[in-house]
């Protein structure tokens, strides 16, 4: 089955770094890239989107950072975590992000930047491993 991703992060140099990795790793077929978690809220309002197996999500990001964006999605979506495993990829080296995330169920992991393919090849095998198939569709 494909594997899905979405990659929000405000950081253009990162973008393009990850859709080069992300490429090289061979794991997701489908991806989307978007520059604001708001962003993505108005994509899942305007239309039907299907959720992606993986998210890899910034933390600090202006207007909504990614803990709001990730407490928007429980409010919406109660069962989103059940197909939507969420990797927080981020520069901070704060312990209390680190706490933070361990504090979300939805949070499979806490990823200091920066990526590298083995990091997404990992990801790819734990993804195989918890469930099959796509992203649900909202």
């Amino acid at each position: 089955m494909k594997k899905s991703v979405w990659v929000i992060d405000d950081d253009e140099i990162y973008q393009l770094i990850i859709k080069k990795l992300i490429r090289r790793s061979e794991v997701f077929e489908e991806q989307l890239y978007f520059r604001s978690a708001r962003e993505v809220l108005e994509q899942l309002d305007s239309s039907q989107v299907f959720l992606p197996d993986v998210i890899l999500l910034d933390i600090n990001m202006p207007m909504l950072d990614g803990w709001q964006f990730i407490d928007k999605l429980k409010s919406r979506y109660e069962d989103f975590s059940c197909r939507t495993t969420i990797y927080i990829v981020s520069s901070s080296i704060a312990y209390s992000d680190r706490e933070r995330a361990e504090r979300y169920p939805e949070v499979s992991g806490f990823i200091s930047k920066p990526m590298t393919v083995e990091k997404l090849r990992n990801i790819g095998e734990a993804i195989h491993k918890k469930k099959p198939g796509v992203g649900t569709k909202l």
